[in-house]
């Protein structure tokens, strides 16, 4: 079944909700196909000066290029230079090439403006990367903190030259499903020590057992608690930089191509990856979005954009009481920071 996309059309030929982006620079992970491939779209239609593709070299990869391009022309003309840089996020060696490869991509515009930390994976078995630690954790949140790390003094260039840059990082509405961060989840360890493979979906979410659903949850509440510690980071140094999180409701993406997506959440309402999107186009692009924002879905699953979290203080709103406790948690975001730092070896230092 075909989903609309007439809500992101709305937004996208709104030039006051998602304004123009000429002489901006955007570099999104994951942009192959669903949610990352419609917020490229959205900046090459924007007529973003640069776009830079972050994904695994790869024929679907270049296919989603191909694909991209057909939007670059406006009059003929084309408007936005776009270029795909090898990115696995599974290997860190790669996310450091990749990251000399922005900043050297980005220097003759004077800097990143956008950093969309939007690539992830879902509900993988309990297997470790080649540096030895959770496949999810890694791709959803160690390599993008590396990236953004590395390419943080692009990012305060553009600050500087042009007002403003963000990071904005996706997060998901798995993030509710646990409240405490645990450093165990961002360490080497063995396969098959983080709960597992093999545990229902409906034991880990209802009853707490450890699996795969677990492990992207923790991922997915890093996501957003990384977002905040960046935000108060930026903030007590009074810095034009804004970190702000995103995540897309249900949206229907390649996301759920998992054996562990048993289609437990088939009757729940659901949206385009174009649709879902537009929580991360307004995150990146609007001129409403402030340092510390959360943009997800207005109905929880779908609707528009709406702020759950703003200056980094939660809305009570949605869900009953409201969402993000856990990525407001003080404590959450000290210890993403420090359980980062500690397993990539670096100082991010703002």
């Amino acid at each position: 079944m075909s989903l609309s996309e007439d809500l992101y059309l709305s937004y996208l030929n709104n030039d006051d909700l998602l304004p123009l982006l000429a002489g901006k620079t955007v570099v999104i992970t994951g942009t192959t196909t669903g949610l990352g491939f419609a917020l490229a779209r959205t900046a090459i239609v924007k007529r973003a000066s640069l776009v830079l593709l972050l994904n695994r070299t790869s024929e679907r990869s270049a296919a989603s290029e191909r694909e991209l391009r057909k939007y670059v022309y406006e009059g003929g003309e084309a408007t936005t230079v776009i270029r795909s840089i090898n990115c696995d996020l599974t290997s860190f060696n790669s996310v450091k090439n990749a990251s000399t490869a922005v900043n050297d991509a980005v220097k003759p515009y004077h800097g990143l403006d956008v950093l969309c930390l939007n690539a992830g994976i879902m509900a993988c078995d309990d297997i470790r990367t080649a540096d030895g630690f959770d496949v999810q954790m890694q791709t959803n949140m160690l390599s993008h903190f590396l990236l953004a790390a590395s390419v943080y003094p692009s990012v305060k260039q553009a600050a500087e030259h042009r007002g403003e840059a963000r990071i904005v990082s996706h997060s998901s509405s798995a993030r509710e499903a646990v409240k405490t961060l645990e450093e165990k989840y961002f360490t080497q360890c063995p396969e098959g020590s983080l709960g597992g493979s093999e545990a229902s979906f409906i034991s880990q979410i209802m009853f707490g057992k450890g699996g795969p659903w677990v492990r992207y949850s923790h991922s997915k509440l890093a996501n957003a608690a990384f977002a905040m510690a960046l935000h108060h980071k930026l903030q007590a140094i009074r810095s034009k930089i804004k970190s702000l999180a995103c995540e897309p409701g249900y949206s229907v993406t390649s996301l759920q191509n998992t054996k562990h997506f048993t289609g437990a959440m088939n009757w729940a309402p659901k949206q385009s990856a174009s649709d879902g999107s537009l929580n991360a186009a307004m995150a990146c692009f609007s001129l409403d979005a402030e340092s510390g924002d959360f943009y997800a879905p207005a109905k929880i699953a779908t609707g528009k954009p709406t702020k759950v979290v703003v200056g980094g203080v939660r809305q009570k709103t949605g869900w009953i009481g409201g969402t993000d406790r856990g990525t407001c948690d003080p404590d959450n975001q000290k210890l993403v920071w420090d359980a980062c730092e500690k397993a990539l070896g670096i100082k991010f230092d703002v």
